[in-house]
């Protein structure tokens, strides 16, 4: 179940980094209701928010089947891995910083889903 959990986690988490990556490529979006029309299809054209929604699509059905074999209670911490996933492929992928008080906050988590799952 760990590694069902965890792989749900990183194709979420890169699923994210995708979302990212094509929201860097566009720009900034209004989303006003005079632009959402051309907004929408600006966003539609990029393939990274595809590759995105088919991440987040089996991450879900991933997820799906973790639920289904294991309490809620259990499984869902686990998936906070995420938060340390998107922390890491931002760094390495995007460029963006590690500060001490991101990693500060990674190293919580950890120590959080390890006291959890003991």
């Amino acid at each position: 179940m760990f590694r069902l959990v965890l792989m749900s986690a990183m194709m979420g988490s890169i699923g994210q980094i995708m979302m990212k990556h094509g929201s860097n490529r566009l720009g900034r979006l209004t989303m006003s209701p005079a632009t959402f029309a051309a907004d929408l299809g600006r966003v539609l054209r990029v393939p990274e928010f595809w590759v995105a929604i088919l991440l987040f699509s089996l991450s879900s059905l991933i997820w799906v089947k973790v639920l289904s074999r294991a309490d809620l209670t259990s499984a869902y911490p686990l998936n906070s891995m995420s938060y340390i996933f998107v922390f890491l492929f931002s760094a390495f992928f995007l460029n963006e910083a590690l500060t001490l008080q991101k990693v500060a906050g990674a190293l919580v988590i950890m120590l959080g889903i390890f006291i959890i799952t003991r």
